[in-house]
């Protein structure tokens, strides 16, 4: 990488750190995790009592072993499916339109690097906060949770047509599948983050 765009880089990364809406996805993030943790160390087995009502008198289940930190994250994870990609997208769409709305685009179009360098350089810096989200939700999704609720094998609830099915993923089974799981999340979250920054050249004011 060309010195004039590291140094552009390091600055897109200040000026990233620096806005107070980067640190709104960091919060969500906990706050919600912390609700679900809170909420299943208090009355998580009312949950699997629901969920397990109608197969309960078929095998026996200890629903506290059950409520363990694998579970705790498959159960966050699909909460936040929705709200993930929303949280990239209002950052990256702010790259392009955002200094366009506030007049420093064409400042920094003065600078001895093309557009494509610019365009390169703001990506780059939004896949670096995408990274860096994602890493955070895992280590307070997963780590935070194994810690507190320990491991067991995980029990996954599926609807498949009229029939409800429950599969079991022993523990030694987990892991490597989280891993697989949140590089998967990587690239779909960095493709969203690419969209949002396309969208962002055509706008005429940055999101929010």
């Amino acid at each position: 990488m060309p010195k004039i765009m590291w140094n552009l880089f390091q600055i897109e990364l200040y000026k990233i750190s620096k806005r107070p809406r980067t640190y709104i996805a960091f919060a969500a993030i906990t706050a919600i995790i912390f609700i679900f943790q809170f909420a299943f160390k208090a009355d998580g087995e009312s949950y699997m009592n629901l969920m397990l009502q109608s197969v309960q008198d078929s095998f026996e289940l200890d629903k506290v072993k059950a409520i363990n930190g694998y579970f705790m994250c498959y159960i966050i994870l699909n909460t936040l499916l929705i709200q993930i990609p929303i949280l990239i997208a209002l950052i990256a769409g702010d790259a392009i339109s955002g200094e366009a709305n506030m007049g420093t685009l064409r400042l920094l179009l003065t600078k001895p690097i093309s557009r494509t360098q610019i365009i390169l350089v703001k990506f780059a810096a939004s896949f670096v906060y995408t990274i860096a989200l994602l890493v955070w939700m895992a280590i307070m999704a997963l780590f935070v949770s194994l810690l507190i609720f320990g491991t067991d094998d995980m029990l996954i609830f599926r609807v498949k047509g009229d029939e409800s099915q429950i599969l079991q993923i022993t523990k030694d089974d987990i892991m490597w599948r989280y891993f697989a799981a949140f590089a998967y999340a990587a690239v779909a979250l960095t493709v969203i983050a690419a969209l949002a920054m396309v969208l962002s050249v055509f706008a005429e004011n940055s999101i929010g």
